[in-house]
């Protein structure tokens, strides 16, 4: 029996492959609504690319800052708001009419307030259109690049990962060689059906025979008798190899599974539409009241944490096991923000720049220092440091532990103590990153190892 559902899904894989080398060749042969060159994309600087760069910058500036920043643009006049000299000498510059030449804006590309430094300045020098264009967000200028500015959040995230196919309202985005194209529903629709395949964006978690980057390519029913008699056969052998438990422990998995994609997938809507009153109120953040703006910085972080949330939830629960995407980050930047979050300091051997999942791994990280200061003693410190390939992050504090063997904790703590929950929690993400937790102590020391590259290497 394993050796005829070998063959059966040898020839299931063979015959989706030969279907999508077909619909490459007839997607080739016509010719696309828009197409654009990938080196043109290459030369544009990656936040031009980014959706969450047209969002304030909160993680880079204080939101005190950004706030003196948005009334002083109204009113112009002394005393200036402590600012970083570049941005400052921006600022100056729009209050004081005075020219910038494009090279300024070729390195200065993303404004703290959100936007490009270039749209910022176009609303006060719309003369300067012509010479900024390459210095505009792909959202800004939603004609170039063949309508690239259009995608979707996940779809423009998908191109950045490095995603050669799209479907994104109705139209299908192909990378062929050194271009992408553009093709409308009436267009590639028959050349897929001309293939045997019908496509579909792909859901999390779903099985797919022959998936395409976020795409599904399923094959049609074939018409030839013997391979319907192939199929049919090795489907009745392999039901029949299947025991009826092992059926139910796999129907409840998928269930739970469905309950939490819903879930997922149902929050991105409201959090989507919290996003749009968080816009609203920034577009009059200088008409609220001083509490009312304290306020509205809290909604904004809120607002980026959940759609952050959501979209890590989502990384979680796709099929191919991966949580998410590594990011290209220095080291410091990332532990600031952590550190930043629970009022504590670290220790940093060296900088670098590291490509790290920086939502779970901050996650992990959050559960240990919470843990040791609602469980621990002070003081909690963080210790970092990168060697040969592997980043280590310590949590360490003064307090004492009944046991210090992590299988042996968790059982005494428990769920209901909280901390049993946390470490749970910490040693599954770890382990689905392909890293591990360590225990050590006294003092208490609990320690995150984890590969990951560094960019210089």
């Amino acid at each position: 029996m394993p050796r005829l559902l070998a063959l059966f899904l040898i020839a299931i894989s063979l015959h989706a492959r030969a279907d999508v080398a077909a619909l490459q060749a007839s997607l080739r042969a016509e010719r696309p609504q828009a197409e654009t060159a990938v080196a043109a994309l290459q030369q544009l600087d990656a936040a031009l690319l980014r959706p969450d760069s047209l969002y304030p910058a909160l993680g880079q500036l204080p939101l005190a800052e950004l706030q003196a920043l948005y009334r002083h643009r109204g009113q112009c006049r002394a005393p200036w708001p402590a600012l970083p000299a570049d941005l400052q000498r921006f600022e100056r510059a729009l209050c004081g009419g005075e020219t910038l030449p494009p090279e300024w804006f070729a390195a200065h590309p993303v404004h703290p307030l959100g936007g490009s430094y270039a749209w910022h300045y176009l609303q006060r020098h719309p003369d300067s259109a012509p010479a900024l264009q390459p210095y505009l967000h792909v959202r800004e200028r939603p004609a170039a690049f063949a309508g690239i500015g259009g995608l979707g959040d996940d779809s423009l995230a998908a191109l950045l990962s490095g995603e050669r196919w799209l479907l994104d309202g109705g139209a299908l985005w192909w990378r062929d060689g050194a271009s992408w194209r553009r093709y409308g529903a009436g267009q590639w629709r028959p050349l897929a059906e001309s293939a045997g395949l019908a496509l579909s964006p792909l859901v999390d978690g779903d099985a797919c025979p022959q998936p395409l980057g976020r795409i599904c390519a399923r094959p049609l029913p074939p018409s030839p008798w013997w391979w319907r008699a192939l199929a049919g056969l090795s489907l009745s052998a392999l039901a029949g190899a299947l025991a009826y438990g092992w059926l139910q422990r796999r129907r409840l998995e998928r269930e739970r599974r469905f309950v939490l994609q819903m879930l997922t997938h149902e929050l991105r809507t409201p959090i989507a539409g919290l996003g749009n009153v968080v816009e609203d109120f920034r577009a009059g953040f200088d008409q609220l009241p001083a509490g009312a703006q304290q306020g509205f910085g809290r909604l904004a972080d809120g607002v980026l944490k959940l759609r952050q949330l959501a979209d890590a939830s989502r990384h979680y629960l796709a099929a191919d096991g991966r949580l998410e995407v590594p990011q290209p980050m220095p080291l410091s930047e990332w532990l600031d923000s952590v550190a930043e979050r629970h009022g504590a300091t670290y220790c940093l051997d060296q900088d670098r720049n590291l490509k790290l999942p920086a939502y779970w791994l901050g996650l992990c990280l959050d559960n240990l220092l919470r843990n040791a200061r609602q469980h621990g003693r002070p003081p909690v410190r963080i210790q970092a440091g990168w060697e040969k390939g592997r980043l280590r992050l310590t949590v360490s504090d003064g307090g004492a532990l009944p046991r210090y063997r992590l299988s042996l904790l968790r059982r005494e703590l428990g769920a209901s103590a909280g901390m049993g929950l946390g470490l749970a929690i910490v040693r599954r993400v770890m382990n689905r990153l392909g890293g591990r937790l360590t225990l050590e102590g006294p003092p208490t020391t609990f320690t995150l190892e984890l590969p990951c590259d560094d960019i210089a290497d």
